[in-house]
């Protein structure tokens, strides 16, 4: 073995024996079976009702309805139109790491492990004699995600700040004004949310503290040492001093903003006035006058009952487009790009408004949905049903993509328009002979609708006759208890059925 191959491995030894910090250890797990036992005293002492309303509230801060959703979301968007644009800039480096950041706080859900941790306490605090409560470490994980949380945050905000002044930088050159005043704005709306959700993360971490001495320690042991410290705040204080801080912006970049918005303002500006002007030499106004005016005379005329509408709204022409784009993607990398691209400030094509609650879900649809392929390529599995069983996936995404657009509606008009033959003719060759009652009357549906639908209405006669007559004899048998013939006349009915009329 040569000298490099030594160090490297000398190397990777010496970062696996460094002790990983606990708060960027994603894997962690809370443990939820760790529990410690309390008298109705301690409890009464400890006053655990007001912990669990600190979790509660500690939950809205980070809500599914936080106008953050929304943001990210707008920001992946402007990710994506720069990956098209731009190849190895670093404004597109810039704005992934930022991109990276935002995807973790996602993944973190500092809401749910809030709420369930204020569930553990409920549920312990229901025994009158003795009460199980969750223990120390549990409040420890909570207030490890915190940190995590703000770390995150701390460096999502460094990142925005770059890329806001790089992008105002490349302002002055002229070139895409239009791309690079959209990601400047999306940037600085990011910078602004993450500013307020730091300082309202620094106020539940150290309320959450607080309870940290109060509750007892349990029988699990952290696999690594921990470091929660006592202050988030001055924990970060070596980061946050410039990114809380108001950003001193420099005269000329000042002036390069101010010149492009007055460029703009005059623009629009000048088509108001034209259309004032074309709109005073056309404009005529006719007084009328008013013919709805009831007058007081008390008969108002006859209430008449009608009955509901049953108009459906039918999907638009975009809209359809949309859908068969979602609906013929045959790969999901397709349907991701799809997603990536989707505009949601241009609510247009939806036939429902795009919550942030819908894009979460939506985003939640896809990661699953990219876990499930990983995991389906690992399987040792022939590549024919490795295929089959990824194209199932994206065609279940595909599916709740389309449903948390609010295309629930539409997607039942387009399945019936493109399967209406199978649902009004269905095939002959899975028509087999009966053995029930209730299978010969379906197969009888069956017969009935194919001669229908072809306009063969003496075999619809015909066939009607012959059901009835044989209906009537088997209920008869069924009801003297000869079911044995009864069985044997439905299968030969139904022979008869499949012979004669097919």
């Amino acid at each position: 073995m040569c000298k490099r191959s030594w160090k490297k491995i000398v190397c990777i030894q010496d970062f696996l024996s460094k002790q990983i910090i606990m708060w960027n250890d994603l894997n962690l797990k809370c443990p939820v079976k760790d529990v410690c036992t309390y008298s109705s005293q301690d409890t009464a002492i400890l006053n655990i009702s007001e912990l669990v309303s600190l979790l509660t509230s500690a939950a809205d801060v980070l809500t599914k309805d936080h106008p953050i959703w929304t943001e990210i979301k707008i920001f992946q968007n402007v990710q994506a139109k720069y990956r098209r644009i731009l190849h190895c800039d670093k404004c597109l480096l810039l704005l992934q790491r930022v991109g990276s950041c935002l995807r973790k706080v996602i993944l973190l859900n500092l809401s749910k492990i809030y709420l369930d941790l204020a569930e553990h306490f409920l549920k312990g605090l229901q025994n009158q004699d003795s009460v199980q409560l969750p223990s120390r470490q549990q409040l420890e994980y909570a207030l490890l995600r915190t940190q995590s949380a703000a770390k995150l945050s701390c460096e999502a905000l460094h990142y925005s700040r770059e890329t806001f002044c790089f992008l105002i930088q490349k302002l002055r050159v002229g070139h895409m004004l239009l791309h690079l005043m959209m990601a400047a704005s999306v940037t600085a709306r990011v910078n602004i949310l993450f500013k307020g959700v730091l300082i309202q993360l620094f106020d539940i971490y150290r309320n959450l503290y607080s309870w940290r001495q109060q509750l007892k320690s349990g029988t699990f042991e952290w696999p690594k040492p921990l470091e929660i410290p006592e202050d988030l705040e001055a924990w970060l204080n070596p980061e946050l001093s410039d990114l809380l801080g108001p950003k001193q912006i420099s005269k000329d970049q000042l002036n390069t903003l101010r010149n492009f918005f007055e460029r703009e303002k005059n623009e629009t500006t000048l088509k108001e006035t034209e259309n004032t002007v074309s709109d005073e030499d056309e404009c005529v106004v006719v007084k009328e006058p008013c013919l709805l005016q009831i007058s007081n005379d008390l008969d108002i005329g006859e209430v008449v009952s009608r009955e509901k509408s049953t108009y459906q709204d039918q999907p638009t022409e975009s809209q359809n487009i949309l859908l068969k784009k979602i609906k013929n993607v045959k790969s999901f990398k397709k349907l991701a790009i799809i997603w990536n691209n989707f505009d949601v400030n241009s609510q247009v094509l939806l036939p429902t408004e795009l919550t942030p609650l819908k894009i979460q879900l939506i985003d939640k649809a896809f990661l699953q949905a990219k876990k499930k392929i990983v995991r389906i390529k690992n399987l040792p599995l022939q590549n024919n049903i490795k295929k089959k069983q990824i194209m199932t996936v994206t065609r279940l995404t595909g599916d709740k993509f389309l449903e948390h657009l609010g295309f629930t509606g539409h997607l039942g008009l387009m399945d019936s328009k493109s399967n209406a033959s199978s649902c009004s003719m269905p095939s002959i060759d899975d028509l087999q002979p009966v053995k029930t009652l209730a299978a010969l009357k379906a197969l009888y549906l069956k017969l009935y609708k194919i001669f229908q639908s072809s306009q063969q209405y003496e075999k619809c006669d015909k066939l009607k006759k012959i059901y009835k007559s044989r209906r009537a004899d088997i209920k008869l048998l069924i009801a003297k208890g000869d079911k044995k013939c009864a069985k044997k006349l439905i299968f030969c009915s139904s022979k008869v059925f499949l012979r004669k009329f097919l």
